[in-house]
């Protein structure tokens, strides 16, 4: 059975990750560092290892590590689900915006996936899949914090590709396009346009996103890769 650890499982595409790799027996490992209602329900009926952590924090990503390591003994799979957002022009985007984005979407993909490297060789290797956007590509008029993040992670995930492969610890990037989640609905407008630039005039599945993250998470040769779930033109 295999040992996944799902980060920002309390969002619309972590759990339905948590979900899709449940339907396969896998070990669930259910990050978090809020919940509301919905998600401590879901919590309570799925059969998840559910831990919370600020992965701002050094420290707690190594408890993490360290509790994934006393009960599972290894790990192998990693996707880096956990993502913010702050959309503000630059003029008006402060500080503390950009570093908290910058922070989390991607400085905290960096921490746990070195803080999981030791797991992941005592299995023998694994898969790290890193949830980027379509912002990294085209970027977003109001969210330069974000668009860079998530065009940095697709960098990060490219060089750990090479420097993890001797260690058969594959690395892709999967942008599962706007998906009606939490943090999508929060921008009605955005949601719009991203509606009416498909050329489906419809948004992405979270469903769909899980189902392909657990494609990848069995291939044996693909590793270095971004993969879009999209019906916007790139």
């Amino acid at each position: 059975m295999s040992v996944s650890l799902v980060t920002g499982a309390s969002g619309g595409i972590g759990r339905a990750i948590c979900q899709k790799l449940l339907q396969h027996n896998s070990d669930v490992i259910a990050h978090y560092y809020s919940a509301d209602e919905k998600f401590i329900e879901y919590f309570i009926s799925a059969p998840v290892f559910a831990v919370k952590a600020d992965l701002r924090n050094k420290d707690d990503i190594e408890n993490l590590s360290k509790l994934i390591e006393t009960r599972f003994g290894h790990i192998d799979h990693v996707i880096n689900a956990a993502g913010v957002t702050a959309d503000e022009l630059l003029i008006k985007c402060p500080e503390s915006s950009w570093d908290e984005v910058i922070d989390v979407n991607l400085s905290a993909c960096f921490r746990v996936i070195r803080a999981m490297l030791p797991l992941f060789v005592v299995a023998g290797g694994g898969h790290i899949v890193n949830i980027s956007s379509r912002s990294a590509l085209r970027g977003t008029a109001g969210q330069c914090a974000y668009s860079a993040s998530k065009a940095a992670l697709l960098g990060l995930t490219v060089s750990l590709a090479q420097e993890l492969a001797p260690q058969n610890i594959r690395v892709n990037a999967v942008m599962p396009g706007y998906v009606e989640t939490p943090m999508g609905l929060s921008n009605p407008k955005a949601l719009a346009r991203a509606k009416s630039s498909s050329v489906l005039n419809t948004l992405s599945d979270a469903d769909e996103a899980a189902e392909l993250i657990w494609f990848i998470l069995n291939t044996k040769t693909v590793t270095g890769q971004f993969f879009t779930l999209d019906s916007r033109l790139t």
